[in-house]
């Protein structure tokens, strides 16, 4: 039964190859199929051979150049949306990265973010803050002073207990962290010290990249030259006129017009 099966499907394709080159080669049937008419096909598959490669020819070009055109334009539009964010990032730095929490204090790279004890946050920023333990009896202090002393305190519970059992904050833990503090500090210091220059060049990044159209400008001509040269291809007009005196001569013998 398979055996049945291909065989009836190698015939129709068989058949539908024949059919094809008839309609290719109309007139007869022999004309179309049989090798000893094979070179009364050969002007015409010759002509159709020739306009087919040339068109294929002046379809690559222009898909090249077209697909050119798309790649610049999303790159500059890349470059466009990545500079706007360059600028927006340093307009409203936010809080920046995470870099740490202990307890009710998150560290980010440019805020120090605060939860109260009613689930309620609040930022407090590290530019010109200084960070100062003290260690009491039942806890540590952190504090973050701004540049006239006003302190923000923070509680850490001393360690109590062990394995499971264990509560607070050791004293390494808690230095630890402050020393985490002190250094975003002076980092904050130093980037607002060179914020508004580095503010001045991104804008200035940023209008000159609007400004420059010459890699986008320079595709889209290339795809225009193209599709001029294309329309005005003389070696393809020739050889559609190859192709149409093939037509009409095997027209003439057949009186039958074939397909272009």
């Amino acid at each position: 039964m398979a055996y049945l099966i291909v065989v009836l499907f190698a015939a129709a394709l068989a058949g539908w190859a024949v059919h094809a080159r008839a309609r290719r080669f109309p007139g007869s049937l022999a004309l179309a199929v049989l090798p000893r008419h094979a070179e009364d096909r050969r002007p015409l598959a010759q002509a159709r051979a020739n306009v087919r490669s040339l068109e294929e020819i002046a379809r690559s070009e222009e898909s090249a150049a077209r697909a050119e055109v798309a790649r610049q334009e999303q790159k500059r539009e890349q470059d466009l949306r990545a500079a706007a964010r360059r600028v927006a990032s340093l307009e409203k730095p936010g809080r920046g990265k995470r870099l740490g929490a202990l307890g009710e204090l998150t560290l980010y790279e440019h805020v120090l973010v605060k939860r109260d004890t009613n689930g309620a946050t609040r930022n407090v920023h590290l530019a010109d803050r200084r960070v100062r333990i003290d260690a009491g009896d039942s806890a540590y202090y952190l504090y973050v002073l701004e540049a006239d002393g006003t302190p923000e305190r923070t509680d850490y519970p001393r360690r109590t207990g062990e394995g499971e059992e264990a509560k607070g904050f050791t004293e390494d833990r808690v230095r630890d962290f402050a020393d985490a503090v002190q250094r975003a500090v002076a980092r904050e210091n130093a980037f607002r010290a060179a914020l508004p220059e580095q503010l001045k060049q991104a804008q200035h990044d940023r209008e000159l990249l609007e400004q420059d159209t010459e890699a986008v400008d320079r595709a889209r001509e290339r795809h225009a030259g193209i599709r001029a040269r294309n329309k005005d291809n003389r070696r393809l007009a020739e050889a559609r006129a190859e192709l149409e005196a093939a037509r009409q001569e095997w027209r003439r013998h057949t009186g039958r017009m074939p397909p272009p």
